[in-house]
């Protein structure tokens, strides 16, 4: 399906469904421009996705020959499908961080490296197996390194009278990267921004802040004139400003409810930690949850934690695992059983150089939550 969203630059939609995943669809965006054509973001490597984006390409009557590919980031819902465009003479351009951190990953295993530290933070191994299973982001990304010309922030693309600006926004993995049409105030968000659902912002392996950068960069774009935004999943509405400043409270409530549910249940693990605060599960609880949803419920409380523990708000009994210079093959029982205490020192919780006593933090959150 194609929806025409926008005349000069012509912006085109083609829904790329994404089968028994709660995103439903990812966005591909398609500009056209004096004779050129750039495709945003491609869609899961599974034959579905494969149907409706070719389907989308050739309604739109792309010319391959005078195409671009920019991938918003790495996760193989918005890249699995690029080996496919690249067969066809289309030249890929991607933020020079997450393709250099998709290529090591490839090359080094970095499933099995984060399998191994989620079974330090109390991750059951059981739940990992059925997770290898049915994971649609291990299953169906790309599996070989591809080339990519690598951009960096503030770089300039033209796609024939249109210039976009690369912006360079991680968090959501190290090196998303937004396009802005600064004379159009058009921003292509990827998955920084989204309007129905809530990017998750997960821990990465020797990536210290994710959730620091990503609301570092939530502020970055909030900087930047707006009228329309594009985002990689769902729809778009409202006001950009509203939404950084929804998302941005959001992550405030969160660290709240991790820092109450450790001060309330001490010595728990970070799984342990997981099953006890609130998630946007229609009402099921931590139990029924699918080990798919569990992995990235436990990377987004993990995101957390590590902020936490950063700012000094709670300690361990050991190191973070997230901190561990050499991930362990085999962790041991006391690796596994890592354990976190909450501090009684109110005067170290603070969001980036602001400080907050205890009562003006729990204020802060309740009251825009």
């Amino acid at each position: 399906m194609v929806e025409q969203l926008y005349h000069n630059p012509d912006i085109y939609r083609i829904y790329v469904p994404l089968p028994d995943n709660p995103l439903k669809y990812l966005n591909c965006y398609v500009l056209v421009s004096d004779g050129e054509t750039l495709i945003i973001d491609t869609g899961f490597n599974r034959p579905e996705c494969k149907q409706a984006l070719f389907d989308g390409l050739d309604e739109l009557q792309v010319d391959f020959a005078h195409t671009k590919l920019f991938l918003t980031h790495l996760h193989g819902d918005h890249s699995g499908l690029t080996e496919e465009l690249t067969a066809r003479g289309v030249p890929v351009f991607m933020n020079a961080i997450d393709y250099d951190y998709l290529c090591q990953e490839l090359a080094s295993g970095g499933w099995q490296a984060m399998e191994q530290i989620f079974l330090s933070e109390g991750f059951p191994m059981e739940e990992i197996e059925k997770q290898k299973k049915g994971n649609q982001a291990r299953l169906y990304s790309p599996h070989h390194p591809f080339p990519a010309s690598k951009v960096s922030d503030n770089d300039l693309l033209t796609v024939g009278g249109i210039t976009l600006r690369c912006i360079h926004t991680p968090g959501h993995t190290p090196g998303h990267t937004c396009l802005y049409i600064e004379d159009k105030e058009i921003l292509f968000s990827g998955d920084h921004i989204l309007f129905d659902i809530t990017p998750n912002i997960s821990v990465w392996r020797n990536i210290p802040y994710s959730l620091a950068d990503y609301l570092e960069s939530l502020q970055k774009i909030k900087g930047l004139k707006v009228s329309h935004t594009f985002p990689g999943h769902r729809e778009f509405h409202g006001d950009i400003h509203d939404r950084i400043n929804a998302l941005t409270l959001h992550h405030h409530a969160r660290l709240k409810e991790i820092l109450d549910a450790i001060d309330h249940h001490p010595d728990c693990t970070a799984y342990e930690t997981a099953g006890r605060i609130s998630w946007s599960s229609r009402g099921r609880a931590w139990n029924d949850f699918s080990p798919n949803q569990k992995w990235f419920a436990m990377g987004e409380t993990l995101a957390h934690i590590k902020w936490l523990s950063d700012k000094g708000a709670i300690s361990s009994t050991r190191p973070l695992s997230l901190n561990m210079s050499n991930i362990p093959n085999a962790p041991s029982k006391e690796t596994a059983e890592n354990r976190y205490r909450a501090l009684c020192h109110s005067s170290d919780l603070f969001f980036y150089s602001r400080r907050f006593s205890d009562d003006d933090f729990c204020e802060h959150v309740t009251h825009y939550a």
